[in-house]
């Protein structure tokens, strides 16, 4: 250190330090250190160790056996089931640890009230049949249906500083958000200035999610604020419309299943297709092919109860004239079911992408077309096709017409 830099005097163990300090401490005569020889430069610190390590009582110590210690002993323990036989705090009294702890997932204790979970857990299970609340998560409190397969009716989140998130499920449209909002009463977080949480919108959402399903989701802090009847009626209101959809499921529970329930809406939709799949076909495609069919034939019936077909009925044929298939991502799928002999290869070979002519069944032809995109669709030979297709199903085509059909 200082201007003119430093030099490295010793390095070792503190006792050879004090040995070397001996040997290079300047003579009685005053000689300088800068005159000694290299490597023998002087040590201050060596100098005032080496009485110090002189009068300092000292025992050998031993020496660590590292083979020793990494053999095997009777009753070691994998570093990976220490701790597994513990249980957490809401394994053991759930009911205390979200309702009395309350600790946040930020470790603070949480301040919103905890009587009111407590006494809409308590409420709900007077008013329906379920299965045993669920408290065994860290910030999860679950009621779900007696049936499990039936899923969940309420998810409690518990793990916010300030707020309660409740969430309810029940069947779609048993509630409008604009007519909760105002029989709750719940007021905008902005107004209420004793919590240090903000936000101008309501804290009442409800969404329709996947499949028969609406979901209900309160933010609540205090107790006072929904004890109330009309939050108590909304409970129960909520229960009876998750019970109208666990008892159609038990019924008949192919008619709870979403493409059941939402029909034209569930083909229409992006869902339903295999997750993580890129879709290959505009989304437009499928609305613009159905209005053709429905415009190249007379009474066409449209049967949109299947999960992944959408069968076409026309008069004259038994089986479907026309299925979509809608759930694929390479393409969307048009099959045609029409009588023996009556068209060709060469009739189809400009429509779509790669058109499939099937003569191989014994009553019938199919015609089996791809599209991608809304131009393929708008193309006016497919449209001409189709109503020969049509007409030659109902027996209506002379053969000149079916000739000259795609010319």
């Amino acid at each position: 250190a200082g201007a003119g830099g430093g030099q490295l005097v010793f390095a070792g163990s503190p006792e050879d330090l004090a040995a070397h300090a001996l040997r290079a401490a300047p003579p009685a005569n005053g000689r300088e250190p800068s005159s000694l020889p290299a490597p023998l430069l002087r040590s201050h610190t060596g100098e005032a160790l080496a009485p110090v390590l002189a009068a300092g009582p000292r025992l050998p110590r031993k020496i660590y056996d590292f083979a020793a210690a990494e053999q095997a002993q009777k009753g070691d323990l994998d570093l990976d089931d220490v701790g597994k036989t513990v249980k957490m705090p809401w394994e053991l009294d759930g009911r205390r640890w979200h309702t009395h702890d309350r600790v946040g997932r930020n470790g603070e204790p949480a301040k919103w009230d905890g009587q009111i979970l407590a006494q809409v857990i308590d409420r709900i299970h007077e008013l329906g049949t379920f299965s045993d609340t669920n408290w065994n998560d860290r910030s999860v409190v679950e009621i779900a249906a007696e049936r499990k397969a039936d899923g969940w009716f309420l998810h409690a989140i518990t793990g916010e500083q300030w707020l309660l998130k409740l969430k309810f499920r029940c069947a779609k449209a048993t509630f409008r958000r604009d007519d909760l909002v105002a029989r709750l009463g719940l007021k905008p977080l902005n107004d209420m200035h004793d919590l240090p949480v903000y936000g101008h919108e309501p804290r009442v959402k409800c969404k329709n999610i996947r499949g028969p399903w609406q979901e209900v989701e309160l933010r609540v802090h205090s107790l006072h604020e929904i004890d109330r009847p009309e939050f108590w009626q909304f409970v129960a209101s909520a229960v009876a419309g998750f019970n109208r959809f666990t008892d159609r499921a038990r019924q008949r529970p192919e008619d709870v299943m979403p493409w059941k329930v939402l029909g034209q809406k569930w083909h229409f939709s992006r869902k339903g297709f295999p997750p993580g799949r890129k879709i290959y076909w505009e989304t437009e495609v499928l609305e613009d092919l159905c209005e053709l069919l429905a415009a190249s034939a007379n009474n066409a019936q449209f049967l949109w109860n299947n999960q992944q077909v959408v069968n076409v009925l026309v008069t004259g044929q038994r089986e479907p004239w026309a299925a979509l298939h809608t759930k694929r991502t390479a393409s969307l799928d048009l099959t045609l079911t029409g009588p023996k002999g009556a068209f060709a290869f060469g009739k189809i070979a400009a429509l779509g992408s790669d058109p499939e002519f099937d003569s191989t069944r014994r009553e019938c032809d199919l015609v089996k077309l791809k599209f991608h995109t809304q131009a393929e669709v708008a193309d006016p030979r497919l449209s001409a096709f189709l109503r020969v297709h049509a007409a030659a199903v109902a027996g209506a085509a002379p053969p000149s017409l079916l000739t000259a059909a795609v010319r």
